[in-house]
């Protein structure tokens, strides 16, 4: 899994190509509306689209209640942080389609505009994010690239050709790219993804450090029971070592999260070693009471001196680094995760 680091905040890869693709899809209906139709017919289209998409997204960011409402009641202020994923990203996806149909009604746009601009603008989506895809990603597939040219041939024949217009042309062009983007997708879903794929063979004598790639600095400190546990000992087990403290409110949001991905992946040679940075603690006595109202059980470490915080520059907290079972720090994430891109991270790494 790719995460991009904006600012404080780690974004998957994903989601942000989807979020670009999302904006030219915009600026291209824009070119085509103005293009195809009147201006006061192509404003008002624009319009509830954009008002649309903009549902959607407001609609994806609470769909983690609906989602998730047990964590929600745990943590309120994962409503802030997080969304509902992919699930939410569905249900956002039909809610906006409601709207905009109804919207479509009122305002009396003919009902085949209505299609051609969902079309073209669901295809514009499809086309920018494989092309983006198939350009950015670690282990690029070419079923992308052919994907992203054809949605692209569609869309440029649809600015210059007034024949794509008909419903006839929409309906079969609509089956066949999404029937291949289907295909596509189920095909990843029986391959899935193999953890380690795309990383690079571990060297033995790999420079022990805090970057991508380094074998992650060793370090030994107590555990809120007064046990000492050392990240070397954790050699052959995946870690996601995490550097939080109590008043920090996206750790906050987090821990909720990897309390219940801790949960469901105990036993499964995966390790959380979360650093307290004690120092910057008012009262050291709040550890052991947000340990307990958050119900944590994974290992809470102590680092009084604050040495250990510094040699891992978390500057900014919560940062985690995403560890492999040979010790080679494969991930650094500044900013809070949810249990699903732990669990991505965590899978796509040996």
């Amino acid at each position: 899994m790719q995460v991009i680091q904006i600012a404080s905040l780690a974004v998957p890869l994903k989601w942000l190509l989807l979020g670009i693709s999302i904006i030219f899809g915009l600026f291209f209906i824009r070119m085509w509306l103005h293009q195809t139709q009147a201006k006061a017919v192509a404003k008002r289209v624009f319009d509830v689209l954009g008002n649309s998409v903009f549902l959607c997204f407001i609609l994806w960011k609470v769909s983690l209640v609906l989602t998730d409402p047990a964590l929600v009641l745990k943590s309120p202020m994962s409503l802030l942080y997080f969304t509902g994923g992919t699930a939410g990203l569905i249900l956002a996806v039909f809610g906006s389609l409601g709207y905009f149909y109804w919207k479509s009604i009122k305002l009396k746009v003919p009902p085949l505009l209505m299609l051609q601009s969902l079309f073209f603008y669901s295809l514009a989506i499809l086309g920018g994010y494989r092309i983006l895809a198939y350009a950015l990603v670690n282990a690029p597939r070419i079923s992308d690239l052919i994907l992203g040219i054809l949605a692209f041939i569609v869309l440029i024949l649809a600015l210059f050709k007034r024949n794509m217009l008909s419903k006839k042309v929409i309906i079969s062009l609509s089956m066949a790219v999404g029937g291949m983007a289907l295909l596509d997708y189920a095909s990843v879903l029986a391959g899935g993804e193999k953890a380690g794929s795309n990383q690079e063979a571990v060297q033995t004598s790999a420079k022990m450090g805090i970057e991508e790639g380094n074998l992650a600095a060793d370090f030994e400190l107590e555990t809120l029971a007064g046990e000492a546990i050392s990240l070397s000992k954790m050699k052959g087990k995946k870690v996601i070592l995490n550097f939080w403290a109590t008043w920090c409110p996206p750790c906050k949001a987090e821990m909720p999260h990897m309390q219940e991905f801790y949960e469901k992946q105990n036993g499964d040679n995966i390790e959380i070693l979360a650093v307290n940075l004690t120092t910057a603690e008012k009262n050291p006595e709040h550890i052991s009471r947000f340990a307990d109202d958050y119900e944590l059980t994974f290992p809470i470490l102590l680092d009084h001196t604050g040495e250990i915080g510094n040699l891992y520059r978390a500057r900014t907290i919560p940062t985690s680094y995403i560890i492999d079972s040979n010790g080679i720090i494969r991930n650094k994430i500044v900013g809070p995760m949810d249990k699903k891109m732990m669990t991505e991270l965590i899978n796509s790494i040996e």
